[in-house]
């Protein structure tokens, strides 16, 4: 059996799988025609607030003495989650707590000092003078900057903080330690005035962990604005599709066990709409169908019932004045008056509970007493033992006629098919404010694939009809035509291991 999803699943789905689609189109066309891609959102950020970050240390390392700049990365490391290092490029450490440097991460810090000279120490450099770390030398050409007397209002041009170059910020991942490292080339002041360049380090234990590198929040916010968007734009499509659904297959469910009078709303312009008028439609023919039928068939057993008593009046004379010879045929022909007077009155009954569904007045029924009267009405001898569990007072909202009709007919049943095979049980009970009425036998029961069949007019489960069988096939029909009737609900179902048992709910009585 294939497994159940529900429509409002697979519209989600669909409208999920539609997302994503549509996401990976938009990267594609960012990623050939812009150079754009995933990783540009993510470690985009990353670089522009390491970068800001840096020339922050930057402007701290010009006001803070050497001996102090130890605690100064602590306290950057304590703002931002993540390890603070400061490095000469080739390889000795200035700042922060003492760390060895993965092999890595040397070579990468080490990368700028190769092939610049022989070092600070006075020793002669083949090639041009070194640019005290990398930074541009100041410009010779144009005027020269103005000095503080030639200002006439003696007070110097604002100096121009310290430069970190936005290409040198680099990021990559060791994993032999897993932690990510970050650099930045950024000028250290020394003792002459004069910028050293080094390097700044930021170690942490991962990307999406840290603060600095990768913000969640903007993430969050941008997730929960497409549920918002989803939620206002989908749900409510969703939502009256699937009510709208639910409500035409309710009424369909009511339409096939006869309810005829359930009305759809007709308010929606689409499809659904559509779809509501025409069950509306259908509703309104079938009622006029099985209303026309029923009547139909109780006219014509209420017209043959007269000609039926007449005849059988007739015959009663024929028997009397008939000799020895001929009683046998005049027998035959009162059994069959007697099975043509027993099918007109089911009939009539049939039609008569169908007719007066909606205009009988329901009033509360002593459930153990009307099953008792069907009990002494139907089980006639010792052979056909009828069992009766039905403990205390228990009340129903019904009609007593229709009611003893019922358990009638579902006794008279047991007993004609099952009645050798074992005890009939009628039992009652309470439950979520239902009086449940069971009728129960241990017969053989009825092939599964035709319960569903045995309430319609005219069915048997015997197709042959004939008169040892007895019945017309209008007993569990009259017994389903009654309880609706009464606003109640009959179904039938097979015992196991053997036995057939069906089941009257109708609305409890307060006690």
């Amino acid at each position: 059996m294939k497994p159940r999803v529900s429509l409002s699943t697979r519209i989600l789905m669909l409208a999920t799988v539609n997302a994503v689609l549509l996401l990976i189109l938009l990267l594609a066309v960012a990623r050939f025609e812009f150079g754009v891609g995933p990783r540009t959102f993510l470690f985009a950020p990353a670089h522009d607030r390491t970068l800001s970050v840096a020339r922050e240390v930057a402007v701290d390392l010009e006001q803070t003495p050497p001996q102090a700049r130890t605690g100064l990365m602590g306290r950057f490391a304590h703002d931002y989650g993540a390890d603070f290092y400061l490095f000469k490029n080739d390889g000795m450490q200035l700042a922060g707590r003492i760390v060895e440097l993965p092999a890595a991460v040397r070579d990468e810090l080490t990368r700028g000092q190769r092939g610049a000279g022989r070092g600070r120490e006075g020793r002669p450099r083949r090639g041009p003078p070194p640019d005290r770390g990398g930074f541009p030398p100041p410009r010779r050409d144009g005027p020269p900057p103005p000095r503080p007397e030639d200002d006439p209002e003696g007070v110097p041009p604002p100096r121009e903080g310290p430069r970190v170059d936005q290409d040198q910020i680099y990021l990559f991942e060791l994993q032999a330690n897993g932690l990510y490292w970050v650099g930045a080339r950024i000028p250290v002041p020394v003792e002459d005035d004069r910028p050293l360049r080094g390097t700044l380090l930021i170690a942490a234990p991962s990307f999406y962990g840290t603060p600095l590198f990768f913000d969640f929040k903007p993430w969050l916010a941008a997730f929960g604005a497409v549920i918002a968007v989803f939620v206002l734009c989908w749900l409510p499509f969703i939502r009256g599709l699937t009510k709208t659904i639910s409500r035409v297959t309710r009424a369909t469910e009511l339409i096939a066990e006869g309810d005829f009078d359930h009305h759809l709303s007709e308010e929606r312009s689409d499809e659904l709409g559509q779809l509501s008028a025409a069950i509306n439609r259908m509703a309104s023919r079938l009622a006029g169908f099985v209303t026309g039928q029923k009547r139909f068939l109780g006219d014509i057993a209420h017209e043959l019932c007269a000609p039926i008593a007449r005849m059988q009046f007739g015959l009663g004379i024929i028997e009397q004045q008939a000799e020895e010879g001929q009683r046998a045929a005049v027998d035959d022909v009162q059994d069959e008056m007697r099975q043509m007077s027993n099918l007109v009155n089911e009939l009539l009954s049939f039609s008569k509970a169908g007719m007066e569904l909606k205009g009988r007045k329901l009033a509360p029924v002593d459930v153990a007493a009307t099953a008792r009267d069907a009990v002494a009405r139907e089980a006639l001898n010792e052979a056909n033992a009828v069992r009766l569990d039905i403990s205390g007072p228990l009340m129903a909202l019904a009609d007593r006629e229709f009611l003893l009709r019922s358990l009638s007919n579902l006794i008279r049943n047991a007993v004609r098919y099952a009645g050798s095979a074992g005890p009939i049980t009628v039992s009652g009970s309470r439950e979520n404010g239902e009086v449940v009425v069971v009728v129960a036998d241990s017969g053989p029961g009825v092939p599964q694939e035709e319960i569903d069949k045995v309430f319609a007019p005219f069915y048997r489960v015997e197709t042959s009809r004939n008169r040892d069988m007895g019945g017309a096939g209008l007993g569990l029909a009259i017994v389903k035509s009654c309880v609706e009737a009464c606003n109640g609900r009959v179904q039938c179902r097979n015992r196991q291991p053997a036995g057939f048992e069906v089941e009257i709910r109708l609305t409890a009585v307060p006690a």
